[in-house]
This record gives C-alpha cells, sequence and structure tokens, in this order.
C-alpha cells in the first residue's frame, strides 16, 4: 500500500460516547473502551500526515466533547504542527441547563481553534439524547456566533414533533410518528453500512452466498475521508475495526503485524475467507447482506475464537451485538 497523498480525513479523539446509535459505524458506546487522545500521539499524527500534503482534518470520535481539556490539547496541537480543524463533531450529549457552563466549553474550544462545530441531531440519537440538548446547543451557537451546521438538519422538522425532554426507542418512534422513520432514515441517510450499521441494512437488504462476495476490496485503496484513531491507526474510509499504524503508512506492510490487512491487500475477501476457513469458519447459510458485512463477520470470527491479530483493533469492537 503506497500512499503518497491524503487530505480529507478527521481525527477519532475517542470511541467512547453516551450514546449507542443504530447507525454508527464505529460501534461507539458507553461500554466501548475509554481513552482520549493524548498529545504525543496526535503530534506524531499531525507529522505524519502534514508530511504527506495533509494540512487540515476534522474531530470526531465518539464524542470528542466527553473530555473538554482533551480536545483543547488536540485543537492547540493540531495548530502547533500545521494543521487546521475543519470542523468538530458533537452530539450535543454534554450539553447541561447550566449555559454558563456550556458557554465556557464553547469559549475554550473556539479560542483553541476550533471555529466551526457540527451538531448531529437525527432520528437515531434520539433514543439516546432528548432533542432539548442539541436544540440547545444550536440556540448557543446561534447567539454566540460560531459556525456551525447541522448533519442533517432535515430531520429537525421530524424532532420537532416529539417531546424535547424525552428519549425514544424505535418503537416509541413509530408509535410517535406513525411510520418506521428509523428505517426509512437508513435507507435514506447516505451512510456507510459498516459496524453497528449492519443491523439496520439486515432489515432490508438482500442476501447473498460469500462466493457471490469474494472481491477485491477497492475501499482499502481509497483516501476520501480517511481517518486516524487515538491509537494512531490510519483507518481506510469505512474500514473500522482495523487500521494501520500512521507510520507504517506509505511502506510495504509487515504480515505479521497486519495478518489481515496485508491478505485483504493482497488478494481481497477471497484470500480472507479462505483463511478463516482454515480455522473452521463456517459461512452463513442464510448468505450476506453486503461484502463489508462478509468482512466483518470473517473478521469478528478471528478475533473471537482467540487468534492474535494486531491489526484488529479495538477489541471491544468486535464483541458487541452487531
Amino acid at each position: 500500500m503506497l500512499i503518497k497523498n491524503l487530505s480529507l480525513g478527521g481525527i477519532i479523539a475517542n470511541y467512547k460516547c453516551p450514546a449507542s446509535c443504530g447507525h454508527c459505524l464505529y460501534g461507539c458506546s458507553p461500554d466501548l473502551e475509554p481513552g482520549y487522545i493524548d498529545e504525543a500521539t496526535a503530534a506524531k499524527i499531525c507529522k505524519y500526515l502534514h508530511n504527506l500534503g495533509c494540512r487540515s482534518l476534522h474531530i470526531g470520535g465518539g464524542e470528542p466533547f466527553l473530555n473538554p481539556n482533551g480536545l483543547v490539547t488536540l485543537i492547540k496541537t493540531m495548530a502547533d504542527n500545521g494543521l487546521q480543524v475543519d470542523y468538530i463533531e458533537t452530539n450535543a450529549a454534554w450539553i447541561t441547563e447550566d449555559d454558563s457552563r456550556n458557554c465556557q466549553i464553547l469559549t475554550d474550544v473556539i479560542n483553541a481553534g476550533g471555529e466551526h462545530i457540527m451538531v448531529s441531531a437525527d432520528p437515531f440519537h434520539i433514543e439516546f439524547i432528548p432533542f432539548w440538548k442539541p436544540k440547545k446547543l444550536i440556540s448557543l451557537l446561534q447567539k454566540m456566533r460560531i459556525p456551525h451546521f447541522v448533519w442533517q438538519d432535515r430531520f429537525l422538522p421530524i424532532l420537532e414533533k416529539l417531546d424535547p425532554q424525552k428519549t425514544y426507542d424505535e418503537h416509541e418512534l413509530h408509535e410517535a410518528l406513525g411510520y418506521d422513520v428509523i428505517t426509512k432514515c437508513a435507507q435514506e441517510y447516505g451512510m456507510r453500512f459498516n459496524g453497528r450499521a449492519f443491523n439496520l441494512l439486515r432489515k432490508f437488504g438482500k442476501r447473498k452466498p460469500a462466493e457471490e462476495l469474494l472481491e477485491s476490496c477497492a475501499e482499502l485503496h481509497n483516501t476520501n475521508h480517511f481517518h486516524v484513531d487515538l491509537l494512531g491507526r490510519y483507518i481506510p474510509p469505512g474500514c473500522v475495526g482495523m487500521g494501520i499504524r500512521i507510520e507504517d503508512i506509505g511502506n510495504e506492510l509487515e504480515p505479521s503485524l497486519y495478518p489481515v490487512v496485508s491478505r485483504l491487500f493482497s488478494g481481497g475477501l477471497s484470500e480472507l475467507y479462505e483463511y478463516a476457513k482454515t480455522l473452521e469458519y463456517e459461512a452463513e447459510p442464510d448468505g450476506y447482506v453486503s461484502k463489508c458485512e462478509l468482512c466483518f463477520i470473517l473478521r469478528k470470527y478471528l478475533v473471537t475464537h482467540g487468534e492474535q491479530h494486531p491489526d484488529l483493533l479495538p477489541v471491544g469492537f468486535y464483541y458487541q451485538d452487531f
């Protein structure tokens, strides 16, 4: 894998999140491994990315605002290494009734250089975060004249119909709105179906046998909207649960360090599938809804059956219900 240039990407500051949204391809949740990107790791990441031509990144998670001081340190570290912040993602779970506290956190982040905020507000988040929180955050951003946008603002009219103080699970949403808004939004959202989002895709996706999905993984070679996580690992777009140490990007991968990624690069899903079968993996009789689901299930089998694969991290990603 020889990457000569990187530009459009982001940093995953943490995997821990107050929500376990059904569309989350990274499988973030309150139960995923704790931890927040430290200054040394952030500096190393920025150094390598800058050398590859990257000049700006967005910051995501998890929920980056779970650690405001860590977020400020990350922003300053990026600036010290020549990288600007495109925007910071947040689901507003950290918002409280104390506006002085909320405004102080926003002020600290803005003063550090995080000058653009993306607020997540949609039917997926409402199961865990009552609408008053993102609504209050949007109002504060407007009053403080902080540049921001809502992902995705077309869902705001749906959320306005609900009790802003309550959370709603999928069944309650269906009752309140009169239709299956979760499945409808999943089909319209433009999301990548990976991680926990497989549970959504399985509701309407067409299953195919493994043999019809064994193709090369073009996603591994794509650099559009890549991520680097708090472990210092480069994650190709959408290929969650595995990665390459940032210092190894652009070099030939050592198979002992990258037993899974190396197989995917050299022979695609076919090689990983054959490898899993040597470890007694048996194909799902009902098939798979996508090649990404097949890839994930193969990797989950390897992790949960005791095989050592240092390129399959975070381990907690594979022990969740998807």
